[in-house]
């Protein structure tokens, strides 16, 4: 007897919302985006049918893909390529919002007062630092 449904929760139903959403032809990318933060926000864990579909992204010219911002970890790329490693990588995410929804998903630290990409950046840098040097402490 086979499994009819799938309890989905964390980076899994994060993966899940990101294709559900990216598939979906008629939903503009900023109200996709808007949408996955909300329902990453509201919604711990899920429960779907199984088996799973196939979803491919529609290939739209305009439409930039939803941000996925657990394609690296800020804690591994600082650890192991250091700061200029993890700064190379930041720039490639130019909005704001991406970079608050990264530091969110991976929970780093950022003061209330960065607001532009690079201020972003270099808080990010630096809750990333302050996160590992935490760890050390406690693993002593």
């Amino acid at each position: 007897m086979s499994k009819t449904t799938r309890q989905m929760s964390g980076a899994s139903l994060a993966k899940y919302f990101r294709e559900l959403l990216a598939a979906e032809q008629n939903l503009p990318a900023e109200s996709g985006a808007s949408l996955l933060r909300t329902l990453q926000a509201e919604l711990a864990q899920v429960r779907v049918r199984l088996p799973l579909p196939v979803r491919k992204a529609p290939a739209e010219a305009g439409s930039q893909p939803l941000f996925d911002p657990f394609a690296f970890s800020t804690v591994v790329v600082l650890t192991k390529g250091g700061a200029a490693a993890l700064l190379e990588k930041l720039n490639t995410i130019a909005s704001p919002d991406d970079l608050r929804e990264l530091a969110r998903a991976q929970h780093i630290a950022i003061p209330a007062g960065a607001d532009t990409a690079g201020a972003l950046r270099a808080a990010i840098i630096d809750g990333t630092s302050r996160r590992i040097a935490d760890r050390k402490a406690a693993a002593s």
